[in-house]
């Protein structure tokens, strides 16, 4: 340990010299746009207040563990820590800065100010940053460097908010201490039989600190990284990916390998090197074709089965997971039908998983059945100092935060509108002047958009818009001049733009459909536009197990009203066989007040059809 602790005091003061950012080789279709600015209305504005008010702000403060089991990590009797105690402060610092990214609240920054400082203050002398104790520190019998992980990824994060530096040193002084213990040392970064799927994520944080500094250690450790999934007995990622393998043949078939998979995807990008690319587009294809569920959600039971029916647990870590990695995607490929997935997830399955209130997410939220608290649900995760923590507690606030990330990006003609709903978004112009786009909609209520533009003097630059593979027919106008609009792609405005430009958009909100398989067979799966519906038994007087059938050809839904506290986004009313009634609303509102929900329900009418990534089952409309 001695030896360790000089050999990262000497790493450390050889990265004080200057180092420049690294430029990617492969550059990304899209980007994050300059001076982005973004506020969200309507009900999911709500939804990420409601998590400001009601956990972000009061976690902290109700769970000071968070934080205190760094400082007392060598006292005696230690703590009984989780394998992956040391993410939790990781994974809500990131959450929260993502949040204020979108909320801008003083009281956020505040917050992050001192969660942020405190964490960096408990960095151990060797630049140790997790919670365990000598013994059993970077050993591998825990997810200890998992821990770093969500740390170093967290500081990054808040310096490239804040600004500082001392972030950064942080981060760098952890990554010196993982390349000194294990770089090429002949010691894998697990041996728990996990195939390190948790603790090789740290990828990702060395691949984004190589971009940021240019050492070519970080490079180096990257590298190695990517060599240990394919020795004997590992993951097997590259060697799988790269043979056409799906993911859930992996050995290292887990939820948390998409973390290793975004370091997939940086290298790529920072190397060139085409397979790398290769098999990060193979497995992102592998879990859309046969692990992304109806809900946008992402595995059964915390790993990929290659069955969308499965209905083993959806883990809220695991939606949020493959949302990040989403966004990584649309990025790189510039490609409408990934901002498609990003919505389905984020207005179903991860806003699913939180309640209306606010105050607690799930940890499953499944296809059928009820919402339960994750503090209830994974109960054993709770600690002295921390009874609400758990990892989707802190984890799934992030979903809200990202929409931010993916919502409005830049191409190199100009901007690209991914987001619909009540918004404001700002960013500047190929010209560097700032834009401002007002979107006026009740959307995902109503398919009826309109989009005032103000920018100080006219520009002509292109603005792509996308127009969803699930609305078949869309009209698109700009100051009541029409313009063709296919589904599934992006519509490029190229025009000079002036202060009080209208966009109009009227999207198809008529009903699609999934017909299921496997567990689900003879049943399918209705949306109304992005929404996924779901009988809920709060608004029908049919039991969940004796459904009435109802034929497609039934399903005229008529809008009803809830005074509900929590009230639906959408109530349809049907009358299906017999005359009887039932009524189907959004799946993420559906049983907040604990009752049974079903999404896949008996409606006749509709078949199955094979995969298409350019025609997703889930818009399927029957002839």
């Amino acid at each position: 340990m001695r030896r360790i602790h000089w050999i990262v005091l000497l790493l450390t003061a050889a990265s004080t010299c200057l180092c420049a950012e690294v430029p990617y080789k492969i550059e990304p279709a899209l980007h994050r746009p300059a001076g982005l600015r973004v506020r969200l209305d309507g009900v999911v504005g709500e939804r990420l207040r409601a998590n400001l008010e009601n956990w972000e702000l009061r976690a902290p403060d109700a769970n000071p563990a968070m934080l205190e089991m760094f400082a007392g990590r060598d006292r005696n009797p230690g703590r009984n820590l989780l394998p992956w105690s040391g993410e939790f402060v990781g994974k809500y610092l990131c959450s929260s800065i993502l949040s204020y990214r979108l909320i801008g609240d003083p009281r956020q920054r505040a917050l992050i100010e001192r969660v942020a400082r405190d964490l960096m203050a408990k960095q151990g002398p060797d630049g140790y940053l997790g919670p365990f104790d000598a013994a059993n520190r970077l050993t591998g019998r825990n997810w200890d460097i998992w821990g770093h992980y969500w740390a170093m990824r967290a500081l990054l994060l808040y310096r490239e908010e804040s600004g500082g530096e001392e972030a950064l040193r942080v981060v760098r002084r952890a990554a010196d201490l993982l390349v000194a213990k294990f770089l090429d040392k002949g010691i894998a970064l697990t041996n728990d039989g996990s195939f390190g799927q948790m603790n090789y994520a740290v990828i990702h944080a060395f691949t984004k600190l190589y971009r940021l500094t240019g050492e070519p250690r970080y490079l180096a450790m990257a590298r190695w990284i990517t060599r240990q999934w394919d020795r004997p007995g590992a993951g097997l990622y590259l060697r799988f990916a790269l043979a056409g393998r799906e993911m859930y043949e992996f050995p290292g078939n887990r939820w948390e390998s998409i973390h290793d998979f975004q370091g997939l995807h940086e290298m790529y990008l920072l190397t060139g090197e085409p397979q790398f690319g290769q098999a990060a587009r193979h497995i992102w294809e592998s879990i859309l074709k046969g692990d992304r569920h109806n809900t946008g959600g992402f595995t059964s039971g915390e790993r990929t089965t290659g069955n969308p029916y499965d209905t083993g647990a959806i883990e809220t870590c695991c939606t949020i997971a493959w949302m990040d990695w989403s966004t990584d995607m649309l990025k790189l490929e510039g490609d409408s039908l990934i901002a498609d997935e990003l919505e389905l997830s984020t207005l179903n399955g991860m806003i699913g998983g939180q309640h209306p209130s606010g105050r607690w997410w799930t940890y499953d939220t499944p296809m059928d059945g009820t919402r339960k608290a994750s503090a209830h649900s994974i109960v054993f995760q709770a600690r002295p100092g921390s009874p609400e923590l758990n990892c989707c507690s802190v984890n799934g606030p992030r979903g809200l935060g990202m929409i931010g990330e993916w919502a409005l990006l830049t191409s190199a003609k100009g901007l690209v509108l991914n987001y619909y709903g009540p918004s404001v978004m700002s960013a500047s112009t190929p010209g560097g002047q700032q834009i401002t786009l007002d979107q006026q909609t009740a959307y995902p209520k109503d398919g009826e958009i309109a989009i005032r533009v103000r920018l100080a003097r006219p520009e002509r630059f292109e603005l792509r818009l996308r127009i969803p593979s699930w609305s078949a027919r869309t009209k698109v106008a700009v100051n009541k001049e029409t313009a063709a609009a296919n589904a599934g792609t992006y519509l490029a405005l190229d025009r000079e733009w002036k202060s009080g430009d209208t966009i109009e958009i009227a999207l198809d909100m008529s009903l699609h459909y999934w017909a299921g398989e496997r567990e689900q067979d003879a049943k399918t799966s209705v949306y109304r536009g992005p929404l996924l519906l779901a009988f809920d038994a709060l608004h029908n007087e049919a039991d969940i197990d004796k459904l009435p059938e109802i034929a497609t050809s039934q399903m005229k839904g008529v809008a009803e009203p809830s005074d509900r506290r929590f009230a639906p986004w959408i109530l349809l009313k049907f009358t299906a066989n017999g005359g009887q009634s039932l009524r189907l609303c959004d799946f993420a509102t559906a049983g907040a007040y604990g009752t049974h929900y079903k999404t896949w329900l008996p409606v006749r009418g509709v078949k199955p059809v094979s995969y298409d990534r350019r025609r997703p089952v889930w818009a399927n409309r029957p002839q």
